[in-house]
């Protein structure tokens, strides 16, 4: 089973659990090359495994263990990181960050409205790509609805900020999309739903 919730704390295989899920979800044929970032030494205390227990239950607090920079097929430049937190023993899978680097230039940066109970959200910012994004059929929707602020991984409530930011860079522009996980089959398996972000990211650029 690999559900993106582990009960070790091994980086090594930690990083091919995660990299076998983003390889399913991308439907690539081939290995994605990664790399492990902010790697700690993975070992548990029994006063460690206590204190994540506490911060699950109450303030929430998180302990990062490393985070796993995956390159994304295509052919733009495109990366995805997968940021590890440590609990008890094990470890899960909390923010997942996209970054794209994108060949059409905007003037100043573009936002996305937070998530709304009636209606979809809408892309702020620079007027002209904002307008543009709006305007593209479905865009915005599914952008609302890949972006997740919380998730339910096995018995663990995940909670982090949502984030899309399309930024002026050289060459082009730079696009960042932050979400989260999520369970599938009942939470025996999990996606990360990088094909439906490579496909956001390939629309916004041809909505520029």
């Amino acid at each position: 089973m690999n559900n993106l919730v582990y009960g070790n704390q091994d980086p090594a295989k930690l990083a091919a659990s995660v990299e076998e899920i983003v390889r399913k979800d991308t439907g690539s044929a081939t290995p994605l090359p990664y790399r492990l970032l902010d790697t700690t030494d993975g070992a548990a205390t029994a006063s460690s495994v206590l204190a994540d227990i506490g911060h699950a239950l109450g303030s929430g607090q998180m302990t990062p263990l490393l985070t796993v920079e995956l390159d994304l097929p295509g052919a733009g430049q495109a990366s995805l990181q997968a940021r590890l937190i440590r609990q008890g023993v094990g470890a899960y899978c909390g923010a997942l960050t996209y970054v794209f680097r994108l060949t059409k230039p905007v003037a100043g940066e573009v936002g996305f409205e937070e998530h709304k109970t009636f209606g979809t959200p809408k892309f702020t910012g620079d007027p002209t790509a904002a307008t543009r994004l709006n305007a593209a059929k479905d865009l915005a929707k599914r952008t609302d609805k890949v972006l997740r602020s919380e998730t339910e991984m096995g018995s663990i409530t995940v909670k982090t900020p949502r984030l899309f930011r399309l930024a002026p860079a050289d060459g082009g522009s730079l696009l960042i999309l932050a979400t989260l996980p999520r369970l599938t089959s009942m939470g025996m398996s999990a996606t990360t739903d990088a094909r439906e972000v490579l496909d956001i990211a390939a629309a916004v650029e041809a909505a520029l």
